[in-house]
């Protein structure tokens, strides 16, 4: 299994699929480069997929791929499938989820500007805005709040409440927010606490979890690997958080 994610984002994906295979080995490939996907262009994204997954698959066994990152998902999943013959799986926003779960029909999405600009959101967002009241924030700051607080650097609150406040002070806030970037789920107890109603969050790491259990095959590859594009500073900051993750091998393999 290879996850690919320009950040730690995909980690959170990965954390709920150790929950219910707890057994799994897999690839993680930080694209700490081209860090965040968010901010790049659509054909960047395209022929970035298509370069990172064809350089592992000539070098480890993988036999499924999931895009651990919303952008990159919603921008170059249809063309991947079409492009490879393995399964991929894309963490894509889902309004299905949060329209069960909402009581007050107030839905909130956040996601990048990359994620929220794609055709795919907006077709989402018009065919449920008719019976539904969705609210949308896009932005790539709350992503770099992630990244610092996974290597433990201090994260500033009213950064945060600012990001949030075109839903802190609407009369009604939305009672389900779509993390729409897997990047925010490490976020959500500083998240929680700028809002005073119940907040339902919809994580996609437990959708993709659900979605790999239907496709995944017997796998080939037999230790954790953690590859990046950039062995810098940054990476070395994560060392201790990464331990848990049991990587055997950490490498930085040229995608230029």
């Amino acid at each position: 299994m290879l996850i690919i994610d320009s950040g730690i984002g995909g980690l959170s994906v990965l954390n709920n699929i150790k929950k219910e295979l707890p057994n799994i080995h897999y690839i993680y490939m930080l694209d700490n480069e081209a860090f965040p996907y968010g901010k790049k262009r659509d054909n960047f994204i395209i022929k970035r997929m298509i370069k990172i997954i064809n350089i592992i698959k000539k070098n480890y066994p993988i036999k499924i791929v999931i895009l651990g990152c919303n952008t990159a998902s919603t921008i170059s999943l249809s063309i991947l499938r079409k492009f490879f013959n393995i399964p991929i799986i894309g963490v894509l926003p889902t309004l299905n989820t949060a329209i069960k779960t909402t009581k007050n029909k107030i839905i909130g999405l956040i996601a990048t500007e990359g994620t929220i600009n794609s055709t795919y959101i907006k077709k989402m967002i018009y065919q449920s805005s008719f019976r539904y009241n969705i609210k949308i924030i896009a932005t790539n700051e709350l992503a770099k709040i992630a990244e610092k607080k996974i290597r433990k650097l201090s994260i500033s609150n009213a950064k945060l409440k600012k990001i949030f406040n075109p839903w802190i002070l609407l009369p009604i806030p939305p009672d389900t927010i779509i993390l729409g970037c897997t990047h925010f789920s490490f976020l959500k107890i500083e998240i929680k606490k700028n809002f005073y109603n119940q907040i339902n969050f919809i994580d996609p790491g437990e959708i993709i979890t659900n979605e790999l259990k239907k496709t995944f095959c017997s796998e080939k590859i037999k230790k954790n690997i953690l590859l990046c594009s950039k062995y810098n500073k940054k990476i070395k900051q994560l060392l201790f958080f990464l331990k848990k993750y049991e990587f055997k091998k950490i490498q930085e393999i040229n995608l230029n």
